[in-house]
């Protein structure tokens, strides 16, 4: 008895499973509603309230589906005046486009009417201070029984972006900036062994996992310190370094929370060992420390074609 209970709830399983499927509705990725959330995007971003007035409808509602304030309240076409009214007295060039490869779509629930559904990118720079503001953009237009006009809209941004935006238009300390500090001994270090040619030395302050950026590298993002050990032992094979100086003096700023950076300007003076040209060559080195002092990375800036 107990087999043939087993084997009938295998037999009725995929019958259960397969009942529990019902279509609710038609997914179209061209349809009149997709053109009119566009029309509606383009009036948003260029400040045509009259256009918006033509595609919503009296009772229009929308709200920030991001919102985690419990006194949030839904707004209304007021509150969509007022967005428009922001982006045109603060920001320039604002867009909606598709966010890479996506599209909306236009969804015609059998029960809930038609929405649209967009994945778009936000994209708008500030008049005043050039901070570009670019956050994804998911929305769900939800339109009257018609399809004509757009009756709620439901949005989300990325709060950061907008933050960072906020903060960009205050005056804000990160840190101090010093012109002499015990860390710019570690970077002094670094060009005296390197003008002695002791290069094992000049990196003794380097973490053994930094990562060297130079503004010359073509196929890598950037070089391992190993790698780099190598490059400047090539380079100096063949060039007898003459003097390594200052170019006024070094900055060390020192971030708030997060370890700081030096800033150097040097000028390399070498003298070609094969054709005894001498070169002088501007460097502009910015090695980033951790809290414990150690160089965990370098951004080199200088024109490598001096060298040939």
């Amino acid at each position: 008895m107990k087999t043939i209970q087993f084997f009938s709830i295998l037999f009725i399983l995929p019958l259960w499973v397969a009942a529990q499927k019902n279509v609710n509705g038609k997914v179209y990725d061209k349809h009149p509603a997709i053109e009119i959330t566009n029309a509606f995007n383009d009036a948003y971003v260029s400040g045509d309230v009259d256009k918006l007035k033509s595609l919503v409808s009296e009772d229009f509602k929308m709200w920030d589906m991001m919102t985690n304030n419990p006194n949030y309240k839904i707004g209304d076409f007021n509150t969509l005046l007022g967005q428009v009214n922001f982006i045109k007295n603060n920001l320039v060039h604002a867009s909606i486009t598709n966010r890479g490869s996506a599209y909306s779509d236009a969804i015609e629930y059998k029960k809930d009417g038609l929405h649209v559904l967009t994945y778009q990118l936000f994209t708008a720079w500030d008049k005043d201070n050039g901070f570009k503001i670019k956050t994804p953009r998911n929305s769900t237009f939800i339109f009257n029984e018609e399809g004509t006009k757009i009756r709620r809209l439901l949005w989300e941004d990325n709060k950061a972006a907008w933050q960072k935006w906020n903060l960009s238009r205050e005056t804000i300390k990160n840190g101090t900036l010093y012109k002499d500090h015990p860390l710019l001994a570690k970077v002094r270090k670094v060009y005296y062994n390197l003008e002695r040619g002791n290069i094992e030395e000049t990196f003794k302050d380097f973490s053994e996992n930094a990562r060297i950026y130079d503004s010359n590298l073509i196929d890598k993002e950037f070089v391992t310190l190993a790698e780099h050990k190598e490059n400047a032992n090539s380079i100096f094979s063949m060039f007898e370094i003459l003097s390594l100086d200052e170019v006024g003096y070094p900055d060390y700023l020192d971030y708030e929370g997060s370890g700081g950076v030096s800033l150097s300007w040097m000028k390399f003076t070498l003298k070609n060992k094969k054709t005894g040209k001498i070169i002088n060559m501007p460097v502009h080195s910015q090695m980033w420390f951790n809290e414990e002092g150690t160089i965990m990375r370098e951004d080199l800036y200088y024109n490598a074609n001096l060298l040939n």
